[in-house]
């Protein structure tokens, strides 16, 4: 409502059933494969259903109500200066320009996490390893929400510079190729690995496509809001005559 769009009720259903989908999706896939290798991994069909109904009884409705709650709050929002209803022309830059920065903005966060992520990987996927040092972890995380912030705020304000003023998906994008570059890692870590077999191979993508799509989601989430702050704050000082 914010940035002016119209079709709330499609993208209430699109956030709503994106992740459900994709996760759905991947443990039908595991699932299926663990009940014809007969693994004790195999998940019955009540407990499937189970999941299901809380799904429909709690998620739907609270997605729901705080799209609801967002919307009325964002009609009280006011812009720090005056707006023209008329779309600048975006001056024309290079074809590689976007797509480059987003490549490169994923890097700098994924530098931050992808010494702690091989002690993560090892202690989930290791049998004799067991990761016990939650207070660095947290100490990792919150230094990776900083970077994310400084990341998307460095890309808007390069757009920025360059006249185009379409900066929310681009800071979005920025932090959420992070994800591309957990799964990149994901892949090079299985194969360092003694993992072998159909059942293992689809077990450990499986989840790890799930681990860097959320990954990706939280930190694009994390840098749309701090590009936002950035953007209320420069222009709520300009002085208009």
């Amino acid at each position: 409502r914010i940035h002016g769009g119209k079709q709330w009720k499609r993208a209430l259903a699109y956030q709503g059933l994106f992740m459900p989908s994709l996760l759905l999706s991947t443990f039908a896939v595991v699932n299926t494969t663990a009940i014809a290798y007969r693994s004790t991994q195999a998940v019955p069909f009540t407990t499937i259903l189970k999941v299901l109904l809380l799904y429909i009884i709690l998620c739907i409705p609270l997605h729901t109500g705080g799209t609801l709650l967002g919307r009325r709050s964002a009609r009280e929002h006011t812009f720090p200066c005056r707006v023209n209803r008329l779309n600048r022309p975006v001056p024309p830059k290079h074809w590689a320009f976007i797509p480059g920065m987003v490549a490169l903005a994923g890097l700098v966060p994924f530098g931050c996490v992808f010494i702690e992520m091989y002690f993560l990987f090892t202690a989930f996927w290791s049998y004799n390893k067991i990761y016990y040092v939650y207070g660095f972890l947290l100490a990792v995380v919150a230094l990776l929400a900083v970077v994310i912030v400084c990341v998307s705020i460095v890309c808007v304000y390069v757009l920025l510079n360059a006249e185009d003023y379409r900066w929310a998906w681009c800071s979005l994008g920025a932090c959420a190729s992070t994800g591309l570059y957990m799964l990149m890692y994901s892949i090079y870590y299985y194969h360092s690995t003694q993992m072998s077999g159909f059942l293992q191979w689809v077990y450990y993508f499986g989840c790890s496509l799930n681990f860097c799509v959320g990954f990706g989601l939280f930190c694009g989430a994390l840098g749309y809001f701090g590009a936002s702050w950035f953007v209320y704050l420069i222009y709520s000082n300009i002085k208009a005559e």
